[in-house]
């Protein structure tokens, strides 16, 4: 019997043993995930390859969250840009873990950028669970929505919620936000140090020297030693020479040893 035959036999006694007791479904969704891991998929026969994708479309709708989340994986390393419409509802599924799973698929099947994918990206950034919000991070960075569809991304900016805030600086970070500028610059005398901080990198990282101007103000003022030392850093790239004269005053008055240090060894 070859390796799919057991893997797709494996994945339908697992359909039947999972409505039976929640241990056995853990037990079937972790012999799920060690055949795919191993390669088993991709070994098979181009029918068994179609018949243990659509077992794992099925479920996705399972009753029992380990299940989903195991088909929600399964399905992101296999790589079928089939999962992507099937995926997209998981973004309300009531388990953080399918969530997760659910994004983290989605930034391994790198489909196109669309309304509906940047909708689950830019909801998972507002997850209340820590991880989602990671795995959306990451899967922007992948995804890379072009200007007009990261506009809701952006829009975080304004959220109430500072980790809300810190993860759409991250995911701006990652992708080109050259248009995003004035929204970045817009949102950069944020409460949170390590948003402002972010921001400061994300105009280093894409603003060029247009943003400048806005990241000496940042090295010069800010009462965060992290956001000094990052604008410090940033101006050591740009290397133009205001920002040179701005690394001097810091090397010379800063009262961090870190933030002078940075600008030392940008000037």
């Amino acid at each position: 019997m070859s390796w799919g035959a057991i893997f797709i036999g494996v994945l339908h006694h697992g359909a039947l043993l999972c409505r039976k007791s929640t241990r056995t479904t853990i037990v079937c969704a972790v012999a799920v995930s060690v055949f795919c891991l191993a390669g088993c998929v991709q070994d098979s026969p181009s029918s068994s390859r179609e018949h243990t994708v659509s077992l794992l479309l099925e479920l996705l709708r399972d009753e029992a969250p380990e299940m989903r989340r195991t088909a929600a994986e399964s399905l992101g390393k296999i790589g079928d840009p089939r999962a992507v419409d099937s995926i997209l509802p998981l973004k309300h599924d009531p388990s953080a873990m399918v969530r997760e799973a659910s994004v983290v698929a989605m930034g391994r099947l790198k489909p196109t950028a669309t309304d509906g994918v940047v909708a689950l990206l830019t909801l998972a950034l507002e997850d209340p669970d820590e991880s989602v919000r990671q795995a959306a991070v990451i899967a922007i960075g992948e995804v890379e929505p072009g200007p007009r569809l990261l506009q809701p991304v952006v829009g975080l900016l304004r959220s109430s919620d500072a980790t809300i805030r810190r993860a759409v600086v991250r995911a701006l970070l990652q992708i080109d936000s050259s248009r995003s500028v004035p929204a970045l610059v817009a949102a950069g005398r944020d409460a949170d140090a390590e948003v402002r901080q972010g921001i400061v990198a994300a105009l280093g990282e894409w603003g060029g020297v247009a943003a400048s101007h806005w990241i000496r103000e940042r090295l010069l003022e800010d009462p965060s030693p992290g956001v000094r030392a990052e604008a410090a850093y940033r101006l050591g790239l740009l290397a133009d020479s205001e920002a040179r004269v701005s690394l001097n005053t810091a090397v010379e008055k800063d009262p961090d040893s870190g933030v002078r240090r940075w600008a030392k060894r940008g000037m």
